[in-house]
């Protein structure tokens, strides 16, 4: 089990590091090239938002019911699915929407207490873990788009092609 310290800054490096990917391209450059798939990064950015989204509900509801999630499948689908309700945002709403999103979850752990964060609940996909584990998931979850964002953004830099 993680500690909150260390959920703390796991989650609040891993947006830093998601955000500063961003940095240095064009809203051309953001919102037009394939980076995952078929992915834009704006696309990119609206994913991890809608599992932001998620995890702020779960986390408000982790040992208790959830209707929301009912039925779900958490697989390609669903994140499509998530990605196409946000296209027709303009790229700043999506960036607001991801910083927002972000700032609550934070919040949630700062308010959490250590009784909390230990009580073992569901994610989403199914795994049982305590909840501080779930909110560094979230932290993992940064990663791991950042390594496309990164090799996008070194691309662009070298003529995005």
């Amino acid at each position: 089990m993680h500690t909150c310290d260390e959920t703390w800054a796991a989650l609040d490096n891993g947006f830093k590091e998601f955000m500063d990917c961003l940095g240095q391209l064009t809203e051309e450059e953001l919102t037009s090239a394939p980076v995952a798939g078929k992915w834009t990064v704006k696309d990119v950015v609206a994913h991890v938002w809608s599992w932001l989204e998620e995890a702020n509900q779960t986390v408000r509801a982790w040992q208790g019911p959830r209707p929301w999630q009912a039925g779900v499948t958490y697989d390609d689908a669903w994140n499509e699915a998530q990605v196409v309700s946000r296209e027709s945002l303009p790229l700043i709403t999506v960036v607001d929407g991801i910083t927002a999103a972000h700032r609550r979850l934070m919040h949630q752990l700062e308010l959490a207490d250590p009784e909390a964060l230990a009580k073992v609940g569901v994610a989403p996909r199914g795994a049982q873990m305590p909840l501080v584990d779930f909110f560094y998931a979230m932290a993992e979850h940064y990663l791991e788009h950042v390594r496309d964002l990164r090799a996008y953004q070194k691309r662009c830099l070298e003529g995005c092609d």
